[in-house]
């Protein structure tokens, strides 16, 4: 009974970690905001459809990865409570089996439980628990051997296939952008940050095309705040014209009294 009481204390633990962990306000769903868009030409609508994709690509993957932390923490979880379990039945064992029978050596640890358990299998059998101890401990070897090269061999068959799927999409993306320079791109945060959470989900072409949409933003916001900058300080030279220099020289001309060719200049000069 005190084992079993140990085990459900600790298993009642580690659910109490996974309740950390898995915090049910990650998993809730986001709602769907609903807006009266009015009358739109039909440029802002092409930019409200492909926002909307963008957005319902990015909800898309916000799920996914919750639903991947879901699983994950799940499979943590059975694999913790199943290696309490089993420790847990082995100090028990330890407890009542102090003495080896077939050999009356004592029992200390669990390598020694594993050899009596062993043991008890040949004897089961009608073998011998001493003579035919080494022949099924080789067998035993030689299963778990082959077990470990399968697995290798099929971690290795399932990195080739990454591989193969990862250099099919950079070719595709070669083919659809001639131009482009995957060295250069593996370097830039931008790209780097649009990879967060997509790669291997999304294709090497539809993340491209993310960074390419995140790059024109960010550079049409760059302009913008150069342009807001350029009327700023002209409107300050308007409200504080300068006045003529000690040479009887004319003031110098504000915006509002500049031609369009003369401002163009005047930004160019400054700005460019």
């Amino acid at each position: 009974m005190e084992e079993k009481e140990k085990e459900a204390q600790a298993i009642e633990e580690v659910n109490e970690d996974e309740d950390e962990i898995l915090d049910p306000d990650d998993f809730e769903e986001e709602d769907e905001e609903v807006s009266d868009e009015g009358d739109k030409t039909e440029e802002e609508s092409s930019d409200d459809d492909e926002k909307k994709k963008e957005e319902e690509k990015a909800k898309n993957a916000k799920a996914a990865e919750r639903r991947r932390k879901r699983e994950e923490a799940k499979k943590n979880r059975e694999k913790r409570e199943a290696a309490i379990r089993e420790e847990a039945k082995i100090n028990a064992e330890l407890g009542i089996l102090k003495v080896n029978p077939f050999t009356e050596e004592p029992i200390v640890d669990e390598e020694d439980l594993k050899i009596y358990k062993i043991q008890k299998e040949l004897d089961d059998e009608g073998l011998d628990p001493i003579n035919d101890l080494p022949k099924r401990l080789a067998e035993r070897a030689r299963n778990e051997a082959k077990k470990a090269k399968e697995q290798a061999e099929n971690a290795e068959k399932e990195q080739k296939e990454r591989m193969d799927k990862i250099n099919a999409e950079i070719k595709e993306l070669r083919t659809k952008y001639p131009n482009v320079n995957t060295a250069e791109l593996a370097e830039d945060p931008l790209f780097q940050k649009c990879l967060e959470g997509r790669a291997g989900r999304w294709s090497q072409v539809e993340i491209y095309e993310l960074y390419l949409s995140k790059k024109n933003e960010a550079e049409k916001k760059a302009e913008e705040e150069k342009t807001k900058k350029v009327v700023e300080e002209a409107a300050k030279k308007v409200s504080n014209p300068p006045s003529s220099n000690a040479k009887g020289n004319s003031p110098q001309k504000t915006i509002e009294d500049m031609t369009p060719e003369e401002f163009e200049r005047y930004f160019n000069e400054k700005y460019s």
